[in-house]
Parts: structure tokens; sequence; C-alpha cells
């Protein structure tokens, strides 16, 4: 008889899978309710762009071809918006596919991953998939990152240390100074691989400028994506710019039609959206405030926030969070380490007012 697990190993059959949030209609359908809001996944409030829309609608008539494997029209635009040369960027399936092929590409046998917890469980994920292993430094009170902790932490055996900036779930960041005293300390073969999803969120007026910084730092290598400001989440669309050479390996290891066309072409018409961009960034920084505003008057304690969530504390978290369910309220309980707390992704105006009511009413406020 076969045994899966012990063909597939130990890595594979100890592995956690990444655990999505509910689905609105599946919520809607278990509890016999109506318009659910999901504020669970750190999405874009405001649906797509339009011009995303009218493009796909216009290339329809093109998807019995093959996909442009270089993602040569998007990359030439984005490009172009970066100021970095062509040869510097690769696209991936969202962000994940990124990670996955730097630690594929980069990591050898008996090699690990680095990076701060709590962060990106994708992280570990990947690296125990591929028989490596993330070691996570434990983040400062209040969610700072301990940045001499990582030095500390880091071995001979270290390869890549991910840095989520902003970082997710927490929303906090480290500064320009704080990343560049970082680079200086480590060893020039360890990548440095630069997590800013939630970058077209930042307001900080220290936070890093990345790009200036790869053109002395050649083990830096910047992570991004049009899954979150841009609104393309479904698409899955990551990227990231680095070195040439290093750019040049990872395309060794990527399959050569990752990125399917359709998310070509909503991406490459994303970035003339300006629009679009502005109003996304200006409903999220509405909402923030509303929300602190609200959070204050309850009495409940939660972490500033950069990215386009709030890390909230509300004593009991899985108990607000199946409360809130049932009140066609999705959020995101983070489990053991954050039990205390909830994520709740910033959403439209009548969105966030419903959550607040949803959970005055959940904590009997």
């Amino acid at each position: 008889m076969i045994d899966y697990k012990k063909l597939a190993g130990k890595n594979i059959a100890d592995l956690i899978p990444y655990q999505p949030g509910k689905p609105i209609k599946e919520l809607e359908r278990e509890l016999g309710i109506k318009k659910a809001v999901k504020l669970a996944s750190n999405e874009n409030p405001l649906g797509i762009p339009e011009k995303a829309k009218q493009a796909i609608i216009e290339n329809l008539h093109e998807m019995n071809r093959y996909p442009l494997g270089d993602a040569y029209y998007l990359r030439e635009k984005l490009a172009e918006k970066l100021g970095v040369k062509k040869n510097e960027l690769i696209f991936g399936t969202g962000s994940n596919e990124i990670i996955e092929l730097l630690i594929r590409t980069f990591v050898k046998n008996g090699e690990t991953v680095l990076s701060y917890a709590p962060s990106f469980s994708v992280y570990g994920i990947i690296a125990q998939a591929a028989g490596s292993r993330c070691d996570w430094v434990k983040m400062k009170e209040g969610f700072e990152m301990d940045f001499e902790g990582l030095k500390n932490a880091v071995t001979d055996k270290t390869r890549i240390v991910f840095l989520a900036n902003p970082n997710n779930p927490t929303g906090t960041y480290f500064s320009e100074d704080l990343l560049v005293d970082f680079l200086e300390s480590v060893r020039d073969d360890i990548i440095v691989a630069l997590d800013e999803a939630y970058i077209e969120y930042v307001d900080a007026g220290d936070y890093p400028d990345s790009l200036k910084l790869l053109k002395k730092y050649k083990n830096l290598v910047i992570m991004r994506t049009f899954s979150k400001a841009y609104g393309l989440a479904a698409f899955r669309v990551g990227y990231a710019i680095g070195d040439a050479e290093g750019i040049d390996m990872l395309n060794r290891v990527r399959q050569p039609f990752n990125v399917n066309m359709l998310a070509q072409i909503a991406a490459t018409a994303a970035l003339d959206d300006t629009d679009f961009l502005r109003r996304s960034i200006k409903t999220n920084r509405e909402g923030k405030i509303y929300l602190y505003k609200e959070f204050n008057n309850l009495g409940l304690k939660y972490i500033p926030t950069q990215a386009n969530f709030i890390l909230v504390n509300v004593g009991d978290g899985k108990r607000v969070f199946d409360e809130l369910l049932k009140e066609g309220v999705i959020v995101r309980y983070l489990g053991p380490g954050l039990a205390e707390y909830v994520r709740v992704s910033i959403g439209t105006e009548s969105e966030n007012n419903f959550f607040i009511e949803k959970l005055k009413k959940v904590l009997g406020k």
C-alpha cells in the first residue's frame, strides 16, 4: 500500500499549509446572511482599475495564444516607471512565486533563511517545502523589528533574510537608517529580500528609498506586487527588482509562461491608471483615520500601520473573530502568538462603518 507521507518526506508531511480567509459567498451560504463584508485579506476595496478592465475586454480575442514568457510589455512599462533596467526585473504569480524562486534558486542543501516574527508565514512554508527552514527572530515590544537580534541570528548557513516592510501582519515598518545598517553588517553573499507589498500605502517620511539602495547593495532584492494598491489580487502579478545577474539566475528557474496573459495586460494597463491608485491611497488613509478614532473610543489598543490593515487587540481574538463571522464580517484571526488580536483590512467607508457597528455589538459596547 502506498504511503504518500513517506514518499513526500518529513518536511512536506509536517508542513502546515497557508490558511486563506473564508470566501464571502460561503459565509453567506453557511449562515443564511446577505451582504457580508470581507476585511480579512488586505485586498483593495475599490475593485480593479477601470483601465485594466477595458484592456482585458479589448484583448480577450487573443487568449488562444500563450502568454509572453518575458512579460515584454509589462517589463518595458514598469522599467520606465521605476527607472530601472529591463534585465533587473522578474515577474511571478504574486510575490509568493518570487519567494519560491529565491529559495529554489539560491538556498542549497543545509542552508537556511531568516526573518522576524510575526511576519509573512509563507517564508517559512516555502523554505520547509524546499527542505530548508526559516529561523524566526521575535520582534520587540510593540512589534518593532529587532535588527540586532537578526544580526545575531545570522549563521554561516544563512542564505536569505526576508524583511517585510511594512510588515504583515503588524503594519509596522523600519527606517532607511536601520536597513542600511543591516545591509552593511551582513555578508555580501547573503541575499536581503525586501518585501514591499504595501509600499504604495506608506506615508512615513523615513521609509527607505530602496531603489536607490540597489545601486550600492548588489545582494538586495526588492519584492513588490500588483495585488494590493493596484487591486489585481486575483490576477497574481508580483515582481522583483535586483542585480541583473541575480535576476538572470532566477529566470533560469522560472517557468517560461508563469504569468498569464490577462494578468500581464491588466498590470500594464493599471500602471497608467494613476487616478485609481490615488483613490486607493486616499480611501485607505481616510479609513485608517476613522478606524483609529473608533478603536480609541472603544478603548482598544491597536498597532499604528503603514499598510492597508490594522492589528487590533480585542482581548480574545478567536471569540471576536467567530462572533463577527455570525454578524457577516470576515476579519483575520492569526492564532497562537497573536491570540488577543484580530487583523482587519481597511475597507470602504460603508464597510468600515459596518465593521465598527458589528464590533461594538460583539464587544457589548
